[in-house]
């Protein structure tokens, strides 16, 4: 569970070592490291989980800070273009369960007959999500099972950044294959062939979630790729996950086209839906977009240019008054 510990920890003060890592790193967050001040009305904890197959993305969020704490989440029907958009919050954090650590964790939020649920277990390399609302125009219901992957596979991505005089530490994996059901209202999806994927977030910020730039794309039946945007591009292809460096973005109209620096891929945005969220920070709630596209173009691997063959991406900015 404390694999790599040292190698992330300061040895005279035990504090995480600002940088990026890449592989199985993990750092015990059942405990609090040294911080500044202030540094807990400043706390936050959250868990992003996405799921796509060819009928359906879904995206659900549970966080907590010390404010406030709830849960979100955005449905997708890809083949009819319907959306349903749900979120629930709770002053303070007492309908917010957190315990372990980050690759053997668990939250959980619940409110009324609302339960969202998110666990990783080490020991046996699984992920689990349970989710469960009922609303007047939505019923709601999620059980998945997905495998976390070989347990000397390189293959997660992992950031510990400053924050103020404090810390902030972010894991996010590969996509992984998962089985499970997905109910909603009359539309009922079996998971099979989907990919789930998730981010952890720990430590002390001023915004209880970070907005995440991500792209799913398959390259033909069981080629799957999984970008990741932060300041640079993060791309995962074989489990594997590379830097292609900084995105160059350039936009015709409302269509976007992204590459990299090094001519390894160019892909074409196209926007399908656009969803307004609540976006928590310490002491109150700012309005943030985002966007879904489905996306063409090619990624070259191994020196050949593969054609992308389906793909979507989720674009999120901070919504100007």
């Amino acid at each position: 569970m404390k694999e790599h510990l040292g190698s992330i920890l300061h040895p005279s003060t035990l504090e995480p070592l600002f940088g990026k890592y890449f592989g199985p790193v993990q750092i015990d967050n059942s405990k609090e490291y040294n911080a500044g001040l202030f540094s807990r009305f400043r706390s936050v904890d959250s868990v992003l989980v996405d799921i796509l197959s060819e009928k359906i993305f879904l995206e659900l969020r549970i966080y907590s800070g010390k404010i406030s704490s709830g849960a979100s989440l955005l449905l997708w029907d890809r083949k009819t273009g319907n959306v349903q958009e749900f979120e629930t919050t709770e002053k303070g954090t007492s309908s917010f369960i957190k315990q372990g650590s980050f690759k053997d964790g668990y939250w959980s939020f619940t409110r009324s007959d609302k339960r969202f649920n998110f666990r990783l277990d080490d020991t046996i390399r699984q992920g689990y999500t349970h989710s469960a609302v009922w609303e007047k125009h939505l019923n709601f219901q999620l059980d998945a099972l997905t495998y976390t992957g070989e347990k000397k596979k390189g293959n997660w991505f992992t950031k510990i950044s400053p924050s103020g005089k404090d810390w902030i530490f972010e894991n996010h994996s590969p996509h992984l294959s998962l089985e499970g059901q997905l109910s909603w209202n009359d539309l009922s999806v079996s998971l099979e062939n989907g990919i789930l994927a998730y981010t952890v977030r720990k430590g002390y910020s001023s915004e209880v979630f970070s907005l995440e730039n991500r792209i799913y794309l398959e390259m033909g039946p069981k080629k799957k790729i999984h970008i990741y945007n932060d300041d640079e591009i993060y791309i995962w292809g074989d489990g594997e996950v590379s830097n292609l460096g900084s995105a160059v973005w350039t936009s015709e109209g409302k269509r976007k086209i992204v590459r990299d620096q090094n001519s390894k891929l160019e892909l074409v945005l196209e926007p399908e839906l656009e969803a307004s969220f609540f976006r928590p920070n310490t002491f109150r709630m700012k309005n943030f977009i985002k966007t879904l596209y489905t996306v063409s173009g090619w990624i070259k691997t191994k020196s050949k240019k593969e054609k992308v063959t389906d793909g979507i991406a989720i674009l999120e900015k901070v919504q100007k008054v």
